[in-house]
């Protein structure tokens, strides 16, 4: 018998066990479908809920306004609204942004506490007389002039239903900044100064009173995040974590083994204790390969995801993910006796080291402690490999990637070494 033989005998086995590869391959399968069900993301769909919806109301009482050959603002109906439609347009503009306007502010209280919208944002009727008033100094200095207190310097309120959140605060900076950007022409085209510098820019600003009304863009259908973008970390991060539990069928066979009796006479077999463990390893190898590499291409039809750059690349990570964890699986069954123990030893390994090393989240949101030790697993290695070749848009750090891989084989020869070595004191 040689060591061909036994990896033969195990693939049989292995591929007999319906439970055992229901658990590798189709229960994966499913946990990321059932993501990209949850998330708007299957097969092409889009989650609308990730776009940021404002509630629009503009309180400007434009029949006041009577002149329309008039060059002021607070004279020319058209002029004041057109200002305020640039000022709409360049927030719709914002990737992942769905701006829409509403004619009474209750309307639009409504819509955001019923979750339609996320934001109310009402143009007050001073809005125009408040741009008026601005002169170069304010938009220079806008921290201490006439623009210190932001949106409400403007007659512009942002109301939510928490606006003591995060959220709403970027939102009132973002669009505080677009207003900014919106008016700044004005009193810039006032100053004598300004005249000069950007004179071809103000002479444009004052044909519009001849020209057509500026229309309000329609509503992108944009995202914040694409569902490519979530997947690109997703399914590594789980793919790793899938690939380790593959410890716990291993252990399982191991025991198996025992209670039949044949690792017995496997053990008197004319064959080096090496080669008899490579033997029985390269089977879960290969059923560790094919659920990673299964796994990535269910990523690109199910999800779109992208396999980076240089998808020729994600090859070797895959190969040494598989043979760290299928050494770590071959350490755990020469340790584990019991199916009890298996499920003590191999669950807590697999949870606790996917939890250390980020697969249940994303890296970038651990402690930097925490990224310290992470590095002890063999987990947070193949995350960083993949997340080089699959989350970076520019060309990938390759030395990063080689070096992830040689710190996998380390740990799949260290793994094995202690494997082989607890082996030979296995009853």
């Amino acid at each position: 018998m040689n060591a061909w033989q036994i990896t033969k005998k195990d693939l049989k086995l292995m591929f007999r066990d319906r439970r055992a590869l229901a658990t590798l391959v189709v229960f994966p399968l499913v946990f990321i479908t059932i993501i990209g069900l949850t998330t708007g993301q299957l097969l092409g769909w889009k989650d609308r809920n990730k776009q940021l919806k404002i509630a629009v109301v503009d309180q400007i009482d434009y029949s006041q306004m009577d002149d329309e050959n008039s060059t002021e603002l607070s004279e020319n109906p058209k002029l004041a609204r057109n200002l305020v439609v640039k000022f709409l347009n360049r927030i719709q503009k914002r990737d992942g942004i769905h701006v829409q306007e509403e004619n009474d502010p209750a309307v639009a209280r409504k819509l955001y506490k019923n979750g339609t919208v996320n934001t109310a944002l009402l143009i007050g009727p001073a809005f125009i007389e408040r741009v008026d008033a601005l002169n170069l100094e304010d938009i220079l200095v806008p921290d201490e002039g006439r623009l210190s207190d932001g949106l409400k310097s403007l007659d512009i309120v942002l109301e939510s239903v928490n606006p003591g959140t995060s959220t709403h605060s970027l939102v009132d900076q973002f669009v505080f900044g677009d207003a900014y950007r919106t008016i700044y022409l004005n009193p810039v085209c006032k100053d004598a100064f300004g005249q000069r510098r950007i004179r071809s820019t103000c002479e444009e600003l004052k044909k519009e009173a001849a020209q057509p009304p500026v229309k309000l863009l329609p509503p992108q259908e944009s995202e914040f995040a694409s569902g490519n973008d979530v997947y690109q970390e997703l399914i590594p991060g789980f793919t790793v974590m899938f690939v380790f539990f593959l410890v716990n069928i291993m252990a399982r066979s191991f025991i198996h083994e025992r209670q039949l009796g044949t690792l017995r006479r496997l053990r008197i077999a004319p064959l080096r204790p090496a080669a008899l463990l490579a033997g029985k390893t390269v089977p879960f190898f290969a059923v560790s390969l094919i659920q990673t590499m299964l796994l990535f291409s269910c990523g690109r039809v199910l999800f779109g995801m992208e396999w980076g750059p240089e998808p020729w690349a994600l090859l070797p990570v895959i190969f040494c993910t598989s043979m760290a964890a299928t050494a770590l699986g071959l350490l755990v069954a020469t340790v584990a006796r019991t199916d009890s123990q298996v499920a003590a030893y191999g669950n807590f390994i697999v949870i606790t080291l996917a939890g250390i090393s980020g697969c249940f989240m994303p890296r970038e949101w651990l402690p930097e402690e925490m990224k310290q030790v992470s590095l002890y697993t063999p987990h947070a290695w193949a995350l960083i490999a993949f997340d080089q070749l699959l989350t970076i848009d520019k060309k990938p750090d390759l030395s990063i990637v080689y070096k992830s891989c040689g710190m996998l084989s380390g740990f799949a020869v260290l793994f094995f070494g202690f494997g082989c070595v607890r082996f030979g004191k296995v009853d």
